[in-house]
């Protein structure tokens, strides 16, 4: 069960999908894989921080971390 609340992500897919249809799961499911790659991210930004001997995640930790768990 997500922490995030799944009507954000309802309105995510509606607006994408225009004129389609959204069911309950599928914006469950968004949730769900947005909470996990979030907490992906997160790690990565905390173990950034540590490496730069800080006990705080700057928000440059956290576009570094997305960065690095891009494809290219």
């Amino acid at each position: 069960m997500p922490v995030l609340p799944k009507a954000p992500f309802e309105k995510i897919l509606k607006e994408a999908a225009k004129n389609i249809r959204v069911s309950d799961a599928a914006a469950f499911a968004l949730a769900e894989l947005a909470e996990q790659i979030a907490r992906e991210i997160a790690a990565d930004a905390a173990d950034i921080a540590k490496h730069a001997n800080r006990k705080t995640v700057l928000a440059g930790d956290v576009t570094l971390a997305h960065k690095m768990r891009r494809p290219r």
